[in-house]
């Protein structure tokens, strides 16, 4: 894939998002493969087909508690001959005009082949006597039904959840072969950054780009490596940028066009191939992607607001590229103005509102106020965000808008 290249007056080429998100996935491979104990695999992507190693169940089973016995046999009272629990061994043959009492999970015994459940049943002098409503061949679960062995019962790619765990272990794997969890390195950029606050030092702007990016980079199943702050230092960048050991590098800051926004100026002094310098989104227009040294870098603006978008719609879906689960774009939905909207300007827009459903059970969302990229207390009160395409028109209570919620997005 060729590096973009600025246009004419040396402004960077403005790419529209899912431009911007194809390049980005032509750069990023998934990292390694290794085995795991299950209590280690949650949250990781199978990196093969992993096969049922036994039958499940390995002998029919009973499903429910009642009796075992010959359907042929029902129209008489039988004798009770014996009682299976779940873990007998298989037992012996059922003889003819007998039952046997019978738990769930207990082994069918052979000849039987009907399990008629308790309630259904009666005793008369001794004897078992089905009442109305017993049906042939009923309650038991036959061998392999759960799954046999050999059979595929997680595919590779598969995000494994608690599910998968249980299945994992039932089918009698200790370990599940997996992709590593990608190891992202976070670095922010500016003199105005302070780690914390420190009394008497007049002015301070706290880095919060850096935590949450850290905190997204878990949630969304990577490695956070903390590179900490560099200041408006050219050299300092350089030699930072130089010595990164990570699957992927954030960056947050320096990507603007200001006299010390140095990130695009050191990038290519150090060879950077850009997939794309900007992205015609709002906000986050100030994002850029590319490599230096096959290391892939995700510089992402310095605002607040702005960073944390471009992370969920780059960060989100580079995260789970290197991971193995291939492209994972923020899932978007519809739902229904319950206030009016502007127009917007030529770029991808997202709007930050709040979501409330309806009696008829139709999400509305209605925008805040306030959309200053710079205040992520906005960010915080909103549970969505509207999709609001390029040039969009102004839209009326009750028009349809798409929207991504933040309750369904891991960490946001």
């Amino acid at each position: 894939m060729e590096a973009t290249k600025p246009s004419e007056g040396g402004v960077a080429e403005l790419v529209e998002v899912g431009t911007a998100l194809d390049r980005m996935a032509a750069l990023l491979h998934r990292v390694g493969a290794a085995s795991v104990v299950l209590d280690d695999a949650l949250g990781r992507v199978a990196a093969i087909d992993i096969v049922a190693r036994l039958d499940a169940p390995p002998f029919p089973v009973a499903a429910m508690d009642g009796y075992a016995l010959r359907w042929n046999d029902a129209g008489v009272p039988l004798p009770c001959t014996g009682a299976i629990k779940a873990g007998d061994t298989v037992g012996t043959l059922l003889s003819p005009g007998t039952c046997h009492r019978i738990f769930t999970g207990a082994p069918i015994p052979p000849g039987a082949d009907t399990v008629v459940i308790q309630e259904l049943t009666e005793q008369v002098d001794g004897r078992i006597v089905l009442r109305p409503g017993a049906e042939p061949c009923r309650h038991i679960r036959a061998a392999g039904s759960n799954f046999e062995r050999g059979q595929p019962i997680v595919r590779a790619g598969r995000r494994l959840g608690a599910r998968d765990i249980g299945l994992l272990a039932s089918s009698g794997h200790l370990h599940a072969r997996v992709y590593s969890r990608p190891r992202i390195a976070v670095l922010s950029m500016g003199d105005e950054l302070s780690e914390s606050l420190t009394p008497g030092s007049g002015p301070q702007i706290i880095d919060a780009n850096r935590p949450t990016l850290k905190a997204l980079v878990r949630a969304w199943g990577g490695i956070p490596i903390d590179l900490g702050i560099v200041r408006d230092d050219p050299d300092a960048l350089a030699r930072i940028l130089s010595t990164v050991d990570a699957d992927l590098l954030v960056t947050s800051g320096g990507a603007s066009v200001g006299d010390f926004d140095f990130l695009s100026r050191t990038l290519a002094g150090l060879g950077f191939e850009a997939a794309f310098h900007k992205v015609r989104m709002r906000p986050g227009k100030a994002t850029l992607f590319g490599t230096v040294r096959s290391l892939p870098i995700l510089g992402v603006p310095g605002n607040a607001c702005a960073a944390m978008i471009a992370a969920l719609v780059f960060l989100k879906p580079a995260i789970a590229l290197l991971g193995g689960a291939g492209r994972q774009d923020a899932v978007r939905e519809r739902a229904v103005l319950g206030a009016p909207i502007a127009a917007v300007g030529p770029r991808t827009t997202f709007l930050r509102g709040r979501i409330d459903r309806e009696a008829n059970s139709c999400l509305t969302f209605k925008a805040l106020p306030s959309q200053d990229n710079a205040m992520l207390s906005s960010l915080a009160a909103a549970d969505a965000v509207a999709v609001r395409p390029a040039s969009a028109p102004a839209a009326r209570t009750g028009d349809s808008v798409e929207i991504v919620r933040f309750d369904t997005v891991a960490g946001f």
